[in-house]
């Protein structure tokens, strides 16, 4: 079984906070999602003296009906986009008068969602009221209803809003009146501005110092290379290939040596025998 909850959000021409102090029995600001409700949009006064003579609201969701106002005419049609177009005409509100102008519906959605109720309040010289800023603080805010957990009482101010509570910091937040409960103006900034500020300095700052290390290894390397280290460099880049070669080379070289040695033995041999065997001269 639904419980009926009578939920009032004020249309305060920035006197939010006063005419909140002055119904503080009956304002909510959050209902649990499941309650049937029925929230009373109340615009306090017309344009200057000219009175209010129709008023259009904009449910973020399909179903809702428009309450009956006696001397106005109700109607509520949907947008095409899962919203709710509600609308009273024909009647006359006086400036000096609150008006209420009823909306309801079952809470739709699910704990933390941010329901708000973009309205635009027309006076009878021309004037329009538009109460689409999704500045709670602004003159003109959109009313806004927060959605609680299953059973939760309704609260009345944030303060009765438990702290724990999904989306309890959307309530005072500025929030993107079409996509309230994924866009706000205020975290993006908070945000962004880190990761804008962190990014460049790591970025730069970790191939700086990964660079740093490298290039000086390498040119510490290479200095006792070109003197001293140049040696062992070689030896053990030719160890391999040069022993072979060496021994070779010193084997042939022994083989050339002897037969040096063997050839001039036998020419002063020779030139011995012929000394001898020629008679000296008279």
């Amino acid at each position: 079984m639904l419980r009926r909850i009578v939920a009032l959000i004020a249309l305060s021409l920035g006197l939010w906070p006063a005419t909140a102090s002055a119904h503080t029995t009956t304002d909510v600001v959050a209902v649990a999602v499941g309650d049937e409700a029925v929230v009373r949009l109340q615009p306090t006064h017309g344009c200057g003296d000219s009175p209010t003579i129709e008023v259009r609201i904009r449910a973020p969701f399909e179903g809702a009906v428009a309450g009956t106002v006696e001397g106005w005419s109700a109607t509520a049609e949907p947008d095409g986009s899962g919203n709710t177009v509600l609308a009273w005409t024909g009647g006359s509100l006086p400036a000096d008068q609150v008006g209420s102008f009823p909306i309801e519906f079952v809470v739709p959605g699910t704990p933390g969602d941010l329901l708000l109720f973009p309205a635009v309040q027309r006076c009878e010289n021309g004037e329009e009221l538009a109460w689409i800023s999704g500045d709670p603080a602004a003159e003109y805010p959109a009313p806004r209803l927060l959605v609680l957990r299953p059973g939760e009482p309704p609260a009345a101010t944030i303060d009765d809003v438990a702290p724990d509570a999904p989306g309890r910091d959307q309530l005072v937040a500025i929030v993107d009146v079409d996509a309230p409960t994924t866009t706000t103006a205020t975290p993006p900034p908070t945000t962004a501005a880190p990761a804008a500020t962190d990014a460049p300095a790591t970025a730069p700052s970790t191939p700086a110092t990964t660079q740093a290390p490298v290039a000086t290894s390498a040119v510490t390397t290479e200095p006792p290379a070109s003197a001293p280290t140049s040696e062992p460099n070689l030896v053990a880049t030719d160890d391999t290939v040069d022993t072979d070669d060496t021994d070779s080379d010193s084997g042939s070289t022994l083989v050339v040596v002897a037969l040096v040695v063997a050839a001039v033995a036998v020419v002063a041999g020779a030139v011995v025998v012929v000394r001898r065997r020629t008679p000296p001269a008279s």
